[in-house]
């Protein structure tokens, strides 16, 4: 049974002199899943460098909110601190894994090409457009309401962001049916789910918690829509001068929903610290099940507290959101203790500094940890750290913009591990390990200092013991610290971008396992298969077979 409309060799452009014409037509009508990805890889780089722009001006602002004014006002600060939140997770954590998925996983399945490509082909140009729509119109005096009244061309662009984010979304889903496909229905022959490669498995959590919650933003959407055109302004909060359209689609960048867009980086992490330590994975199966539960306790749709009735009990003081909050901890923590135990196993392997990609994922996991930890915090009753409104009153808490950045930044950080890791499957570039290990050092301390010194202002903020109060000072030197880690973040995407500039130009530089790889796609030459796979027996084929040799050697020796 196949789930591919053609195969990658298929693909032919037109015959013309003109590359970038030629160029155009193969990202038009490719049916390859690696270009494919790479559409989704560069839309999320640009991305990036996007939302680290706003980030360093938000944090310039909240250094000296009373006497900066960088966007020209609270409505304009809103628009851009709403496209930084939501920005982060949709339109650069989510096409990130994406590509890396629809690079790979059908590769470690062992399949020639994603399920359904010219679906993946189609959401990726919907993804691309969509991301467009949504960035102009909130530049545009659009985004998610409006702190003033917005009236004609603000409630037109604030409809359009709405379309925009819509599109965005409705392409995710699309992407996810196509790698949750290949997962389940393309494995090659003897590969259970039990065999599964880590990052694939990671995906296919991934996509379900996206099919089962992403559909209710996008409801979320579509009320405001409607009201914001025929309504009375119930949910359409720009009309009378409200944030009520971003309240309705918070959730979305919040506990636990927020866990979702970092679910890949466990994947990463047990993809990853085995091959680094030249070693079996411990505890593989352990490892399907931390991730399953991460999953599990990402889905957050549930947790919506615009449409909670008066007087009941706060959202985020009910049982079931303590308990996800508290619990989210554990496979986190599973995870991160096993990949340890890996490492342990292969210490002769890891001598001098560590590679890259193997700096990413562990950092990656920690930046994830740090994040999940300070959610588990936040949701302790006494503490209760919501914290003061980041400048605007009513939109939203230190604490919890920290606890964000610090997961996505740890899905991000993971995610370039994953780019060093299989820059050769990509496109067949060697990535510099030196401006991968600065760029990679830059994102993690830039996460730490960033949204580690928010979820410290949102304590402080909370506790009503004055001994804990901080002083001016102590406030603008954690603000301070918070802007010294965006523009760390900063440089670290700009250092991640230049390397594979870099390696773009230099071309092709050949070798398809460079790490010594376990799992199937480390088999192929320039992303195919130059032979059907063998049975798959376990989770790490390639190391099997590696394993198996000497004793046929030894066999074929005693023989002659």
């Amino acid at each position: 049974m196949t789930m591919t409309d053609s195969p990658p060799a298929t693909d032919t452009a037109p015959a013309v002199s003109s590359p970038a014409v030629a160029g155009l037509y193969d990202a038009l009508t490719t049916t390859d899943h690696r270009r494919i990805g790479r559409l989704w890889l560069r839309t999320g780089l640009v991305g990036l460098l996007g939302a680290v722009v706003i980030g360093v001006l938000l944090g310039i602002e909240s250094t000296d909110a009373a006497s900066t004014d960088v966007f020209g006002g609270d409505n304009a600060y809103f628009q851009m601190w709403a496209l930084y939140r939501i920005g982060l997770a949709l339109l650069v954590a989510a096409p990130l894994f994406i590509g890396l998925a629809m690079v790979v996983v059908p590769m470690q399945v062992g399949s020639t090409n994603i399920a359904f490509p010219r679906a993946a082909l189609g959401a990726a140009w919907g993804f691309m457009i969509g991301a467009g729509i949504m960035v102009v119109s909130v530049l545009a005096a659009g985004g998610w309401g409006a702190t003033d009244r917005a009236t004609g061309d603000e409630r037109d662009a604030v409809a359009l962001t709405l379309v925009g984010m819509g599109l965005v979304i409705i392409s995710i889903l699309l992407a996810s049916m196509c790698i949750a496909t290949t997962v389940i229905s393309l494995r090659v022959k003897g590969m259970t789910l039990m065999h599964a490669p880590l990052f694939a498995w990671s995906m296919l959590v991934t996509a379900a918690v996206w099919l089962l919650t992403l559909p209710v933003l996008l409801a979320n959407l579509v009320i405001a829509y409607v009201d914001l055109h025929n309504g009375p302004g119930t949910f359409g909060g720009g009309l009378n001068g409200s944030v009520d359209i971003y309240h309705q689609i918070a959730w979305l960048v919040e506990q636990p929903q927020v866990y979702a867009f970092a679910i890949p980086a466990l994947g990463v992490l047990g993809s990853v610290v085995p091959v680094a330590a030249g070693v079996r994975a411990a505890r593989h199966a352990v490892s399907l099940g931390l991730i399953g539960l991460f999953g599990l306790l990402a889905i957050g749709a549930w947790s919506q507290p615009f449409f909670q009735n008066d007087g009941a009990i706060p959202h985020d003081e009910q049982f079931l959101f303590i308990a996800f909050g508290l619990a989210a901890v554990l496979p986190v923590l599973g995870a991160m203790g096993g990949a340890g135990d890996t490492m342990a196993k292969g210490k002769d392997a890891i001598v001098g500094l560590p590679a890259a990609h193997l700096m990413g994922a562990l950092g990656g996991g920690l930046l994830l940890l740090a994040g999940v930890a300070a959610g588990a915090v936040r949701v302790i009753e006494p503490l209760e750290l919501g914290g003061s409104a980041d400048a605007v009153e009513g939109i939203g808490t230190l604490a919890v913009s920290g606890v964000g950045n610090l997961v996505l930044f740890g899905a991000i950080t993971a995610a370039v591990g994953g780019f060093w890791f299989w820059a050769s499957k990509i496109g067949g570039h060697e990535l510099s390990p030196m401006m991968g290990r600065l760029a990679i050092a830059d994102l993690l301390l830039g996460g730490v200092l960033l949204g580690g010194a928010q979820v410290v202002s949102g304590f402080f903020d909370t506790v009503n013991d004055p001994r804990f109060v901080p002083t001016a000072e102590a406030a603008d030197a954690l603000a301070w610290i918070s802007t010294a880690g965006a523009v760390l973040v900063a440089l670290g995407a700009l250092g991640v971008v230049a390397a594979i500039a870099g390696a773009v130009r230099r071309g092709p530089a050949g070798g398809d396992d460079p790490w010594g790889g376990q799992t199937l796609e480390w088999s192929t030459v320039d992303g195919v298969f130059t032979e059907p796979p063998a049975l798959v027996t376990s989770e790490a084929p390639l190391l099997d077979r590696t394993e198996l040799e000497p004793e046929v050697d030894s066999t074929e020796g005693e023989e002659s």
